[in-house]
């Protein structure tokens, strides 16, 4: 983390610097830019509800920050390229299942007990998408734009937050006790040799940029789809990762 900080300070101080030299006819004039933007990301697994260990995920909020660059080419079309990092995952509260292995050693695989209380995962990506972008003009300084493409995700860290106690139960409708005390779920586990390391997706979205002083200000609009299964193993389920981020940034003419 304390290096992706240092590498957005440096890149800014640099384009900030550079950028005080460029016009305004420069800016339009300009085929490459270079730019920060950071903003919400709401993730969501998607996917996962025929497996009791992935069921009912709903969204959580997390965020998104990095770089983008854009080549210019012919007819309002360019590439553009960023690098990012994504917080993904999920959430759900209430009756869920829990392995029973975790409980008893013996129990065969695919057997769960069952508790309610309140389940976090949190799967934080380095997410690179190349997409094609189009852009639409409004002014001379103003347009908006949509872009499409695939992306690829390195996974950096992957937890699960658990909170609350309650007894545990064999079946989901909670008329078998099999502990009838209060147990306590309240903990943070590392789930990150759970999940693939390398995620591939779609990803596309819309977006609003105006020319402010020697750079474009930009709002940035964008949807997400993983590909690749999110578990190592079909046990812990088959859910996907997806999300909707909303960001804003800044560009400067290279």
């Amino acid at each position: 983390m304390k290096t992706i900080k240092m590498i957005l300070v440096l890149f800014f101080t640099v384009a900030t610097v550079k950028g005080f030299s460029q016009t305004s006819s420069a800016r339009s004039a300009s085929k490459f830019s270079l730019g920060v933007l950071g903003g919400l990301n709401i993730p969501r697994l998607r996917g996962g509800n025929n497996n009791e260990m992935s069921r009912d995920f709903t969204s959580r909020a997390g965020k998104v920050f990095g770089l983008t660059a854009t080549l210019n080419l012919e007819s309002n079309f360019a590439l553009r390229v960023d690098v990012l990092y994504v917080g993904g995952g999920g959430k759900r509260n209430g009756i869920q299942a829990i392995d029973a292995s975790s409980f008893n050693p013996q129990a065969p695989a695919g057997t769960y007990f069952y508790a309610s209380y309140s389940n976090e995962s949190i799967l934080n990506y380095a997410e690179i998408p190349i997409m094609l972008k189009y852009s639409i003009p409004v002014s001379k300084s103003s347009k908006f734009y949509v872009d499409f493409g695939p992306y690829v995700g390195f996974l950096l860290n992957a937890k699960q937050k658990t909170r609350g106690s309650g007894p545990i139960y064999a079946d989901r409708a909670e008329t078998i006790p099999v502990v009838s005390t209060a147990q306590s779920f309240d903990a943070i586990t590392s789930v990150t040799n759970d999940i693939n390391p390398v995620n591939f997706g779609l990803t596309g979205g819309i977006g609003f940029t105006q020319g402010v002083g020697f750079g474009n200000v930009f709002l940035d609009i964008h949807s997400a789809y993983g590909l690749t299964i999110v578990q190592k193993s079909t046990q812990n389920g088959k859910s996907h990762n997806g999300n909707l981020s909303v960001a804003l940034g800044y560009s400067i003419p290279l």
